[in-house]
């Protein structure tokens, strides 16, 4: 097939229209002319093979670093990249999230477009370490990682000639941890273990090697410094999907003296309540869902979700609706489900701002925060 590429949407894949319906494409972008082969084909689409691009875009580029999946636009020029993942933003809010409008900020490139990544996970089949390909079942041997911190390819170098990696179980999970001040962990077939220190938005944070805490720290510096000067003047903050406590703790910087925190993983509620302890802050941590939310608490002047790419419940929307909480702050990886969040949550909100943040260079994903306040007469 001979197609021109018109778009291309949220998770990197390229679309194009031909006689029979559209088609999908991986890896080829806006404006170019192609040549590709059908893989599948369904009712409304079909899904195709580049085979070879025979018009360029002026923005296509040879990759910089060795590729590993996931890297869906190593071959992109970086700026091309981020206004690119800015035009799946706009497209998404307008078309799920019904903004014909969205109040979008400029996005913010990542500081670093390589090497950022302080986590990393690959597996074992018994003779190769890597990721897994794009079946789902083959593991890719992956001797180095271009996203990855320099020190965990280190780490990485020198695991591949211990023996240990071969006494370790087909289909197991290798996991790597860094930070300035531990180094690199490693966990064999599960999470490292223990507590890290991670510096962050000038706070020392106890953060458990299992849990989940932001892997491109230089990007997280910019979204924090946004939140922080946005949530200022809230007093109170209820902080749903609260992890180690970040984001409480950072609005506590910006003037919060009272935090109450919902997370469901325990080592990140020690970690949290740690935090709080360290700077001194009136903070109530719980082990639990965001949707078992106390009734009984005194209302907070400002929410905090930052939920998982699945975005929030029905049960979590509903709760926001009905306690109408002066102020919002979404912090969002998945900009589908967060357009789809919008949809209702601007029956009551106005939504002051969205801004993308690229945590994530060279790959389909992003971060957004979203600042709401509550509609004078919802």
């Amino acid at each position: 097939m001979r197609l021109l590429i018109t778009d291309v949407g949220y998770g990197g894949v390229g679309v194009a229209r031909s006689e029979d319906g559209v088609v999908f494409v991986p890896g080829a972008f806006i404006g170019e002319t192609i040549e590709a082969e059908p893989v599948s084909k369904r009712k409304r689409f079909t899904q195709a093979r580049l085979v070879q691009v025979l018009d360029p875009s002026p923005d296509r580029i040879e990759p910089e670093t060795s590729i590993v999946p996931g890297m869906t636009y190593a071959a992109l020029r970086y700026d091309a990249e981020v206004a690119l993942k800015h035009h799946q933003l706009r497209t998404l809010l307008t078309r799920i999230g019904k903004l014909p409008e969205p109040p979008l900020l400029p996005p913010v490139p990542s500081p670093q477009r390589d090497h950022y990544r302080n986590k990393l996970t690959l597996h074992w089949d018994g003779h190769a370490l890597g990721y897994i390909g794009e079946d789902n079942r083959t593991v890719l041997d992956t001797p180095h990682c271009p996203l990855s911190k320099p020190e965990i390819n280190a780490a990485l170098t020198e695991l591949r000639q211990n023996a240990a990696l071969r006494r370790l179980r087909p289909g197991a999970r290798v996991v790597f941890r860094y930070t300035a001040h531990d180094g690199a962990r490693l966990g064999l077939g599960k999470p490292p273990a223990g507590e890290l220190t991670e510096h962050l938005a000038d706070l020392e944070l106890s953060v458990a090697a299992e849990a989940f805490f932001q892997v491109n720290l230089a990007c997280a510096e910019l979204l924090l410094a946004d939140f922080r000067e946005a949530v200022r003047g809230a007093k109170s903050v209820f902080d749903l999907y609260c992890g180690c406590g970040l984001f409480g703790l950072v609005a506590a910087q910006a003037g919060v003296t009272r935090v109450f925190g919902l997370e469901t993983t325990p080592s990140a509620i020690r970690s949290a309540k740690r935090n709080a302890a360290a700077i001194g802050i009136d903070a109530d941590y719980r082990c639990a869902p965001a949707e078992t939310l106390p009734d009984d608490l005194p209302p907070a002047d400002l929410w905090i979700v930052d939920p998982p790419r699945a975005g929030l419940s029905d049960i979590v929307r509903a709760r926001i609706l009905r306690d109408l909480p002066p102020r919002l702050a979404y912090v969002s990886c998945g900009p589908d489900t967060l357009a789809r969040d919008l949809s209702a949550l601007t029956a009551a909100y106005s939504i002051r701002s969205i801004r993308l943040f690229d945590f994530f260079p060279r790959t389909p994903h992003f971060e957004t925060l979203t600042l709401l306040e509550r509609k004078e007469h919802p």
